[in-house]
């Protein structure tokens, strides 16, 4: 529907730096920046980075995407040998999982599509199709009824049953940080326990 719609799209974006009015940047430097997307845009100098040399354009644009990730993560304070679920495995949701696996940590990937499921299984993540299996049942037993130690949820949806299952698959004391968009409606019973 959104592309009937005259929004400005995105917000990822690469290009040359034509004026600067702040140290660090000068004209001519290749940068990387959160802003709409447009043939020239002006941002705060702390939605903006420098590209190193060895990072191509097409790789650089996916930093702010990684950023909402790499900030769940970091919101997480998991540590190494964890089991984290990523609800969602949408664009944000596939470079969080990517960060997650090479941060040592154990992954458990969800989503409704299976395909995007088969994507992440070829990182070596272990997947839950939800449309076909009960997600809060197979993090269970794949932690040994324990349950997740954090829960990420990267996944767009109006339905509250995203953040109740987040609460349900989680440990005693686990933690449940949202970057994407769910209902929030919760039942405080699954969050008191």
């Amino acid at each position: 529907d959104k592309l009937d719609q005259d929004i400005p799209l995105g917000y990822c974006n690469v290009g040359t730096v034509i004026e600067s009015g702040v140290d660090g940047f000068i004209e001519g430097d290749r940068v990387v920046s959160n802003g709409p997307h447009a043939e020239i845009v002006k941002v705060p100098e702390k939605l903006a980075a420098k590209i190193p040399d060895n990072v191509s354009d097409d790789e650089a644009v996916f930093t702010v995407l990684g950023s909402i990730g790499l900030q769940g993560i970091r919101l997480l304070n998991a540590t190494f040998g964890e089991t984290i679920v990523v609800i969602g495995l949408g664009l944000v949701g596939m470079i969080t999982v990517k960060l997650l696996k090479a941060s040592g940590l154990n992954v458990i990937g969800i989503d409704v599509n299976e395909n995007k499921c088969r994507i992440a299984k070829s990182f070596g993540i272990y997947t839950i199709n939800s449309s076909s299996q009960n997600p809060v049942k197979a993090v269970l037993k794949k932690s040994n009824d324990v349950g997740a130690d954090g829960v990420l949820i990267t996944a767009t949806t109006k339905s509250n049953m995203v953040i109740s299952q987040a609460a349900q698959m989680s440990r005693k004391k686990g933690k449940i940080v949202l970057v994407g968009v769910v209902g929030l409606e919760i039942n405080r019973d699954e969050f008191y326990e």
